[in-house]
């Protein structure tokens, strides 16, 4: 069985984590660290900080994390100089990408954030279709829109290279803060879905929310891209307050004034889904605290501190069929895997296995 960690964040914003191959928590190396939420699923943890930013903490692995950035340079020849940098009007960029629609020089690749180191310099890839070549890397063709290969013909007008250089990334283990700006102030955030897959490499999505009540999803998190590229707002008929994503295809969110709101239509060809359902709360005198979503599990806390089980949830009805009340009162809930919960109450965290509550000391 693979170590996983628990994440908890104090009032103080401190950080901790309880290995399951450890009987006690730990306090995050980073003494200066100071989160507001923290959201784990598949070997990371991301975290709101109180500098309103996000942070990301990958757990280390024997396997590199690296990304490949490249661009092609592109020559056209003429009778005087033969192939030079000089193109036509209506040619691509001198640098571009394999489209020639965006430029690309050599200088404009800048690092994403601090986590990441190049490996080394800019480099001319000298192979064709995966087989060494004899042409200095260049491939031919009579224009631009033209197939380029290897061979230099009579009417070869257009040439193209390819340039290669890597980056790793630096910061597994440690907490790093993600550089792409928030759109806004986030003040919740969820990592969920990858159990919508059966690819061994397939990462969470990750969701959050302003404090505006705005929910924003993070496009673009792949292995060799674990930050993800920027935010893609997803519109709700209401303000939301929290929101909870389950491993699989659930995602739940609580509403300003107390309801919730169920994310229909989540896949893998649309990880946003397509519309909202709204949900009562268990009570209709009482709003919603928190939700927390598992894998065909969804649990609530309401303002009375009262916990509920929604009965019924499945990823063909994601909303269920109606509330059940869990003794006991707690403050907040968050799910994890299958059939296991833990519960935050009174400084303690209680962990219900198959539905019978087990005590974890903090």
């Amino acid at each position: 069985m693979p170590i996983t960690l628990l994440w908890a964040v104090d009032v103080y914003g401190r950080v901790y984590s309880l290995s399951t191959a450890s009987e006690r928590w730990e306090r995050a190396d980073d003494m200066l660290l100071e989160l507001k939420r923290v959201s784990a699923g598949k070997g990371r943890c991301w975290g709101i900080g109180c500098d309103h930013h996000v942070y990301l903490n990958i757990m280390p692995s024997e396997t590199p994390i690296r990304y490949r950035e490249e661009t092609y340079e592109n020559q056209r020849w003429n009778p005087v100089d033969g192939f030079t940098d000089v193109l036509l009007p209506t040619d691509r960029w001198p640098w571009s990408d394999v489209t020639g629609l965006n430029q690309q020089p050599l200088h404009s690749f800048q690092l994403p954030s601090r986590s990441w180191e190049w490996e080394g310099d800019w480099y001319v890839d000298q192979s064709y279709s995966g087989e060494p070549s004899e042409t200095g890397g260049w491939e031919y063709a009579v224009d631009f829109p033209a197939n380029f290969s290897p061979d230099k013909k009579w009417n070869s007008c257009v040439r193209r290279r390819r340039w290669i250089r890597y980056r790793r990334y630096i910061a597994p283990g440690s907490w790093a803060k993600v550089g792409l700006k928030t759109p806004l102030p986030l003040c919740d955030i969820s990592c969920g879905g990858w159990e919508m897959s059966d690819q061994s490499g397939r990462y969470p999505y990750l969701w959050g929310v302003s404090q505006q009540g705005q929910v924003w999803f993070r496009e673009g998190i792949q292995p060799r891209v674990p930050e993800g590229t920027s935010w893609e707002e997803v519109e709700v008929p209401k303000e939301v307050a929290q929101l909870s994503a389950g491993p699989g295809d659930l995602l739940w969110a609580v509403l300003w004034d107390g309801n919730l709101l169920v994310r229909i239509g989540l896949s893998l060809d649309s990880p946003t889904g397509t519309s909202w359902t709204e949900v009562e709360s268990p009570v209709k005198e009482v709003e919603v605290l928190h939700v927390s979503v598992g894998v065909s599990v969804v649990w609530v806390v309401t303002k009375d501190y009262k916990v509920w089980f929604r009965r019924g949830v499945n990823s063909h009805n994601p909303c269920g069929s109606g509330w059940i009340s869990i003794g006991g009162e707690m403050m907040m809930s968050f799910s994890a895997e299958r059939y296991t919960f833990y519960h935050y109450a009174c400084k303690h965290v209680y962990s219900k296995c198959l539905f019978t509550y087990h005590m974890l000391c903090i």
